[in-house]
């Protein structure tokens, strides 16, 4: 994976670099020591994943990262804590809190090579057409009622009983299903107008359908063994829900 950094700490280059010469599937192009260093950079060139700082002058780490239209993989090393649950709003993939392990390094790396397996895998997808939605009731859907959707270099009959939640991830969607996970190249805002009101939306990364939902704690919603975020502009979808 191509990877850069951006952290206006000499010390945490060093750290990040000797870790990644013991991985084969890093390769640092880049040492940015600001944001502005690292949006000049990508306006030329692409990468796969960011190691990204949060508190750096000029311009934050986290606002950085909201001017990316299509952002690659983030990893954040900080060592501010509480900011976790903001990177985690923002789609990152890892946090790691300095001074990070050796271990905790190449559990993140390991995360971005699989996710980054997974949207390899996905060429070219997209929704093809949804079949009988459109009269989906406001309680339950049924068993016959199901989309198709093109990933991994197939088309998927899906039902819609058998989606746990959308997930964004920058021009793609994750379709988490009970026994498996397609990806498909789509914006999420897609989804949005194609699936039936038992489907609302609760973050900007996030579908969920409401008869899935176990409990609602905080600003997170738990689906099985999955936290997700409520975003604070689609909190009034859940308040709606709950009336």
């Amino acid at each position: 994976m191509k990877c850069i950094i951006v952290d206006d700490e000499p010390l945490a280059h060093i750290v990040i670099k000797n870790y990644s010469e013991n991985l084969d599937v890093l390769d640092i192009v880049k040492v940015c020591h600001s944001a502005l260093d690292a949006m000049n950079y990508l306006n030329k060139h692409s990468v796969d994943l960011i190691f990204l700082d949060i508190n750096m002058p000029k311009l934050k780490g986290l606002d950085f990262l909201r001017t990316l239209h299509n952002p690659p993989l983030i990893i954040i090393t900080t060592a501010y804590q509480e900011h976790a649950l903001e990177g985690y709003e923002l789609n990152i993939l890892d946090y790691l809190l300095k001074p990070f392990s050796f271990e905790r390094f190449l559990k993140a790396v390991n995360k971005a090579t699989a996710q980054k397996k997974l949207i390899e895998e996905a060429k070219k997808p997209t929704i093809i057409q949804d079949v009988n939605t459109s009269s989906v009731s406001n309680t339950n859907t049924t068993v016959g009622e199901q989309i198709f959707i093109k990933g991994d270099k197939k088309i998927h009959q899906v039902t819609l009983d058998s989606i746990n939640y959308l997930e964004s991830i920058g021009s793609y969607v994750k379709v988490h299903l009970e026994n498996e996970t397609i990806i498909t190249l789509d914006r999420l805002g897609n989804f949005e107008k194609l699936l039936p009101n038992t489907f609302i939306r609760v973050h900007k990364s996030y579908i969920i359908p409401t008869k899935k939902i176990e409990v609602i704690e905080g600003n997170r919603i738990k689906i099985q063994e999955t936290y997700i975020p409520i975003g604070r502009a689609y909190k009034h979808n859940l308040t709606k829900l709950i009336k």
